[in-house]
C-alpha cells in the first residue's frame, strides 16, 4: 500500500504546532504542495538543494534546542546522501523529526524514454532501517493512513528524534508551481527565525558598521 502525497502532506500541515520551523526540499512536487498547504508560510525553508536537506534540519534543530523542526524530505534526495544518517544517529536531538516522501522514482528529474526512473527504494533499499542502523532513536517505515496519524501524533505529543519514511504514490503535483526561488525563501526563512527568535542571523557589511560610528570630531 502506498499514500497519496497531496492528501498526506495535507495532514502533516495540518497538524503543525504553531511554533515550529520546518526545512523542505524545494524539488518538485512535494514542495508545491507543501507551500499549498501552508499557505506560503515563513516558517518552511525550501532547499533546493538535493542531498542536503536532513543535514541542514539537524544542524537547525541543534542551534535551536528549544523548537521544534521538521524536516520533508524526497527518496531520492535522501539517497544522495545516506551521511546524513550518521550525524542524525549520532547527535540525535529529541526536537528533530523527519518525514521522507518515499515514491521509489526520481519523479521530478528522472524520467527517460521509459517514464520515471526508480530510485533504490523501490528494490531492496529501506530507509527507515538504514536511519535506524546509524543510531537514529525512532524510525518508522508508513504506508497506511492509520500508521501515519499515529506517528504524527507521536512527532508532536514527544520529545524523540524521529524518522518517518512515508511510502507514497507517484504522481504529478495536484496544485500549480511555486513562484519564489531559492534566494527569495532563503531571505523570507531566515527573517522569520530572526523574529521568532529575537536574534539577528545575517551579519552587517564592515563598510556598513563604519556608516554608524561616530564621527571623529574636529
Amino acid at each position: 500500500m502506498a499514500l497519496d502525497r497531496n492528501d498526506w502532506l495535507a495532514c502533516l500541515a495540518a497538524a503543525l504546532p504553531d511554533d515550529c520551523l520546518v526545512m523542505s526540499t524545494y524539488i518538485g512536487a512535494v514542495s508545491f504542495e507543501w507551500a499549498h498547504h501552508t499557505e506560503e508560510h515563513p516558517r518552511t525553508g525550501h532547499l533546493g538543494q538535493m542531498g542536503d536537506v536532513i543535514g541542514l534540519a539537524l544542524g537547525l534543530a541543534m542551534a535551536l534546542p528549544h523548537r521544534k523542526v521538521v524536516c520533508l524530505d524526497g527518496d531520492g534526495s535522501v539517497l544522495m546522501e545516506l551521511g546524513q544518517f550518521v550525524a542524525m544517529g549520532q547527535h540525535a536531538p529529541d526536537n528533530l523529526v523527519v518525514f521522507v516522501v518515499d515514491n521509489g522514482v526520481y519523479e521530478s528529474i528522472g524520467w527517460g524514454d521509459a517514464g520515471r526512473r526508480p530510485t533504490a527504494t523501490a528494490g531492496r533499499a529501506d530507509l527507515a532501517s538504514i536511519a535506524a542502523s546509524c543510531g537514529v532513536p525512532h524510525t518508522a517505515d508508513v504506508s497506511t493512513r492509520e500508521q501515519l496519524d499515529t506517528e504524527i501524533g507521536l512527532a508532536f505529543s514527544r520529545n524523540l528524534c524521529s524518522f518517518i519514511n512515508v511510502r507514497t504514490e507517484p504522481g504529478h503535483s495536484q496544485v500549480e508551481p511555486r513562484r519564489t526561488d531559492g534566494i527569495e525563501d532563503k531571505y523570507r526563512f531566515v527573517r522569520y527565525i530572526e523574529r521568532l527568535e529575537d536574534i539577528r542571523i545575517t551579519g552587517v557589511p564592515p563598510q556598513d558598521l563604519g556608516l554608524m560610528e561616530d564621527p571623529e570630531p574636529g
